[in-house]
């Protein structure tokens, strides 16, 4: 039962009462009856639920931790975001408790009610979670502020601060066309039910649209941000008959994968195949040749993401807000620019 992620709420629900009311139950405190803390007690029982934590002790204890969750440690983007998170607290004094989730939902899930249980003072989130009532009803029980970083998903009462992904995507598929006449385009996307892969391959589309150029769905491999299915998605596409004149990688891991058939098949670039990328990591401008890509955001996201922590730790009740960062294009030789 531990891993069905029975809330408080389920417990108040199934008692009858509210979630305050249950709340004080399960933390012993005065004015409850006997007979409604015995329901409340008998519905915890029933539930198999077990309260690690107090949320009460973290509205009473102020710690100066910071709890930051990211789904890839080894990831140049994720890393980066870490450092503009701990490079603005560690400047107020407070520390970080880094988790990495390796990409599962149910460590991600497991790492936020560990980063409660340590009492931060709030949490900067990388989430991959698509059962967004899981992250809602734990910002319901705790009530501790949260930030999302990267990846849009339905939840209420948290920060995010995005990447203007739609329209940098649109910025980097108009010059292909505009500056170099590509109009056979592919695409290496991200998973589509995370926002950053959605966004990108709406960009993407949009571009073609708007430059009177089908969409050719057979044009577009789903790579999962893997530099292993980035590999085999180039060799589909340059085993088509009708193959691109350029190539889109949404990040700089499938990048690599894209860059590594290309030179074990001997295939030039941009002689024989134009190729950009999203992220600008320090490598993508060493490659040969260097590759177009967008400036990189990854510090100024964590440093963002960390300012807007910081204003909610401090008690601000302004609107939740929704930042999105849009960089420019750094153009390269790999798209054939000289």
């Amino acid at each position: 039962m531990k891993f069905k992620n029975i809330t408080l709420k389920d417990v108040a629900k199934e008692a009858g009462v509210s979630v305050p009311t249950a709340s004080r139950v399960l933390n012993n405190e005065k004015f409850v009856s006997d007979a409604v803390r015995e329901r409340v007690l008998d519905a915890a029982r029933r539930l198999n639920y077990t309260p690690e934590w107090s949320a009460r002790s973290l509205r009473l204890r102020k710690t100066d931790v910071i709890g930051v969750i990211i789904p890839n440690v080894a990831d140049y983007f994720f890393s980066s975001i870490v450092l503009g998170v701990e490079k603005f607290f560690r400047e107020k004094g407070k520390d970080i408790i880094l988790f990495n989730t390796s990409n599962d939902e149910r460590i991600e899930e497991r790492a936020i009610k560990l980063a409660v249980s340590k009492r931060v003072e709030g949490i900067i989130l990388a989430t991959i979670c698509r059962n967004h009532n899981v992250i809602e009803s734990l910002v319901e029980e705790f009530g501790i502020p949260l930030v999302i970083v990267d990846n849009k998903i339905d939840v209420k009462n948290v920060d995010f601060v995005l990447c203007d992904d739609v329209n940098c995507s649109f910025k980097l598929i108009e010059h292909l066309i505009n500056v170099h006449g590509y109009k056979k385009i592919a695409c290496i996307s991200g998973p589509l039910d995370e926002s950053s892969g959605f966004d990108k391959l709406l960009g993407y589309k949009k571009a073609l649209i708007d430059n009177g150029i089908p969409v050719k769905e057979d044009y577009i491999k789903i790579a999962y941000w893997k530099k292993s299915k980035a590999y085999e998605a180039t060799r589909e596409l340059l085993s088509m008959d009708n193959k691109p004149e350029a190539i889109y990688c949404m990040n700089a891991n499938m990048l690599i994968g894209c860059l590594r058939y290309l030179n074990e098949k001997g295939v030039k670039v941009p002689d024989d195949v134009a190729v950009l990328t999203f992220d600008d990591y320090d490598y993508v401008s060493a490659l040969n040749p260097p590759v177009t890509a967008l400036e990189r955001i990854d510090l100024d996201m964590g440093l963002k993401a960390a300012e807007l922590l910081y204003r909610r730790i401090n008690g601000e009740k302004s609107e939740y807000k929704e930042i999105r960062i849009s960089p420019e294009l750094v153009i390269r030789k790999s798209c054939g620019c000289k």
